[in-house]
């Protein structure tokens, strides 16, 4: 059989080698707060130290390129000081690669270069709109177009990396990496590990706008549509929103720590980025509207998405087998307390016995929109569930956990918003144990050997890892236990695997064959719901279900294999041993140079 690398052309080869392992940052010492017992200074230590031996490769897969590019980096430094400048004019002179120019954008008017510095050329704005924009592409010479801000740094192979990624996918129109910050001392933490492109996620939060580079075309098709500008770093985000708009761009991720940013650079974005979003190409299309996110000292939007009118009628399947409290609850949250006109509510019940929940169900056949269906054979989710489905009458299909319970009546309004959309499959909540700590934030492939749930027990109102749990974003998968599709969708992927998945992972299969299809999945975290896990059928890890458990997870690996090891929208450099977004001990890239220890 032939191997993938021999399939791949030398640049390809080149860069391949590169994502198995490329950190950023010389040889600083690094500091970071302890995780268990090591710590992010460990682990730049460890995989993300380019030091001499690591130059020379750089230089030398830098002389393999047939036609290196010119890049242009362009250095916000309105506002800031030259101390700061120099800091960034020192970093891109130590570069490993060698076809750059510097141009300082709006420096303090007295600021003065130092003798013997780092070349750069000036451009003083004395206007802040598109035409002064303009100018400053037309003073910058590269195809490649690199932004940073005066006081934060590049790693040394960033620029390398940078122009292998357009390599290795010539079609690229713009790539980013990870970063994380640097103190006056050299000391780095706050590693912010990213995942895939996430066109929602660049709506609600500026993930891309740092150790970014983007093609000279890209940046000059944003301009000619995006509105007036206030600075350089407003003009970057704004080229990253008419990205979100474009269809079948290629943007790439480099899972490589290629920024330093200055520590005591604010942490909150700016009011002036709502701003942008709001008169975004993006927002005009879809008639989006811009608020402030839950946790708004971050600066992060809650983009919301409108709904048809009139509202498309909602099938809501509940399985269930007594319990009939458990179940009462999580049905008058439906009824009473959600505030969706059109709603199906489909109670398929598995053989319940008790009187109490007969007395129930029986109670509800004065409600039009509820109807009970009766199967009596053994407990199996997926069929259950596609049973609701055969009997739905609505254009939208919800997956209803009989332990949920309706904490805020617009929830359904929310995922319905992003569910109606023509390129989205799938839609989960933020779901919280009835103690108020995550139960549900998406899922990530790769974590227990299968799949589990990012950031499960962490308390709530806490942002979790980078603002994961409080922003929607694209998401390989959502559990079941909440879940919104449309009718169709579910109906032409066979919906749930009744056959191989019974119990355990019919959700995150569903969800993957949604993605083989070409539509995504999105988390939202402001459709919020309490979820008592496991409260109706018990827990998974003891005797005969934890055989079965086993059996399922066998048949995921058989069905989706190499998928399962490597989440697109979670890091390889975090681990998949833990759901807290912890460092990975080795990291799952690494260059072919490290040192075999590194790599136990």
């Amino acid at each position: 059989m032939m191997e993938v690398n021999d399939m791949l052309t030398l640049p390809q080869r080149l860069v391949a080698a590169l994502r198995r392992r490329l950190g950023g940052g010389a040889n600083i010492p690094v500091h970071a707060p302890a995780i268990g017992k090591l710590t992010y200074a460990d682990w730049v230590s460890r995989y993300a130290t380019i030091g001499q031996p690591e130059r020379r490769r750089l230089i030398e897969l830098q002389q393999k390129l047939a036609e290196p590019p010119l890049i242009t980096v362009l250095i916000d430094a309105n506002g800031t000081s030259p101390e700061h400048i120099e800091l960034s004019l020192r970093s891109i002179g130590e570069q490993t690669y060698d076809r750059w120019e510097a141009i300082l954008v709006d420096p303090p008017a007295d600021f003065r270069a130092r003798k013997n510095g780092i070349p750069a050329k000036i451009l003083a704005a004395k206007r802040t709109d598109r035409a002064v924009f303009e100018e400053l592409l037309e003073a910058a010479s590269g195809t490649l177009i690199v932004p940073m801000v005066a006081g934060d740094q590049l790693s040394p192979a960033a620029l390398t990396t940078f122009v292998l990624g357009f390599a290795e996918r010539p079609e690229t129109k713009a790539l980013y990496a990870d970063e994380d910050r640097i103190d006056s001392a050299g000391r780095r933490s706050d590693p912010w590990f990213k995942g895939a492109w996430s066109p929602d996620l660049v709506l609600a939060q500026a993930y891309t706008l740092r150790s970014c580079a983007l093609s000279r075309e890209t940046i000059l098709a944003a301009a000619s549509q995006n509105a007036d500008k206030s600075s350089l770093t407003d003009a970057v985000y704004a080229t990253w929103l008419w990205l979100a708009a474009q269809d079948e761009l290629s943007i790439q991720h480099l899972p490589f720590v290629l920024y330093h940013r200055r520590a005591d650079a604010p942490r909150a974005e700016p009011n002036a980025f709502a701003e942008a979003v709001r008169s975004s190409p993006f927002a005009r299309r879809h008639g989006l509207e811009i608020r402030s996110n839950d946790n708004g000292e971050a600066g992060w939007r809650h983009v919301v998405w409108p709904t048809p009118s009139p509202a498309p009628r909602v099938s809501l399947c509940v399985p269930t087998r007594d319990r009939h409290q458990l179940l009462s609850n999580c049905v008058e949250g439906l009824r009473q307390h959600t505030d969706w006109p059109d709603l199906e509510i489909l109670i398929v019940d598995n053989g319940s016995v008790e009187a109490e929940t007969h007395a129930y169900l029986n109670s509800l056949a004065g409600d039009p929109r509820v109807r009970v269906l009766r199967d009596d054979g053994p407990f199996n989710f997926s069929r259950l569930n596609n049973l609701g489905a055969a009997a739905s009458t609505g254009a939208l299909f919800g997956l209803i956990n009989n332990d949920l319970a309706v904490k805020e009546p617009d929830w359904l309004r929310e995922m319905a918003s992003h569910a109606v959309r023509r390129d989205v499959g799938a839609v989960g909540a933020l779901l919280h144990y009835g103690n108020d700590t995550v139960q549900h934030a998406g899922v990530v492939l790769g974590i227990g050997g299968v799949a589990s749930h990012i950031h499960k027990g962490l308390p709530a109102g806490q942002a979790g890892y980078h603002g994961r749990v409080t922003v929607a974003q694209d998401v390989t998968c959502v559990t079941a236990a909440c879940l919104i599709t449309r009718r169709e969708v579910y109906e032409r992927l066979g919906g749930l695997d009744e056959q191989r998945f019974p119990v355990a992972y019919n959700d995150v299969d569903f969800c993957l064959r949604v993605r083989s299809a070409g539509l995504r999945v999105i988390y939202t975290p402001h459709a919020h719901l309490y979820h008592l896990e496991s409260a109706s059928r018990g827990r998974d890890d003891g005797g005969s279900r934890r055989a079965r458990l086993e059996l399922d997870k066998a048949a995921m690996r058989e069905r989706w294999g190499a998928k399962i090891a490597e989440d697109p929208f979670y890091s390889p450099n975090l681990s998949d041993k833990a759901t807290d977004c912890r460092p990975a001990f080795p990291p799952r890239v690494a260059l072919p140079w490290a040192e075999a220890s590194h790599y136990p």
